[in-house]
């Protein structure tokens, strides 16, 4: 039988370990041009590009409400694609939001976080905002989501 030493290692491993750890972290994702943030969204806003079925997905404008979570706060959302775009989602490493396809090439959501649990707060998460044509061809934009 297979038996596990239980040697502790010292302290200054353990701190240069760690170290090494937070600094395989990449970059910090940044917002992209097509990715307005604001309370509220834009007037100003473009009509879904005509496309065939099996044209690559594509996203022209995406709003979000914040990019900083708080437990107890709506998310809201709206994108705006060309119209082969079938759906779209709003994934992290801790949820995922299928948008309603509320028109040719418009989608939108609307969720309340309720509790975030402990581990995953103050934390800075790659949010990816996935388009998907019928084929299953993807476009994804990456930007930075905060929970607090």
């Amino acid at each position: 039988m297979f038996r596990l030493a239980t040697k502790h290692l010292p302290w200054p491993v353990v701190v240069a370990c760690c170290i090494a750890l937070v600094g395989c972290g990449g970059s910090p994702v940044a917002v992209p041009s097509n990715v307005v943030v604001a309370a509220h969204q834009p007037r100003e806003w473009p009509s879904a590009v005509v496309r065939t079925p099996n044209a690559p997905p594509h996203m022209l404008r995406v709003w979000l409400s914040t990019l900083t979570l708080h437990p107890g706060m709506w998310l809201d959302g709206s994108v705006v694609a060309d119209t082969n775009v079938a759906s779209v989602e709003i994934r992290t490493a801790a949820f995922s939001i299928n948008c309603e396809h509320v028109g040719p090439g418009l989608f939108r959501f609307h969720t309340l976080f309720l509790e975030l649990p402990p581990l995953s707060r103050r934390h800075t998460y790659q949010l990816d905002i996935i388009a998907r044509n019928t084929p299953g061809d993807e476009e994804i934009e990456h930007a930075p989501l905060r929970i607090e």
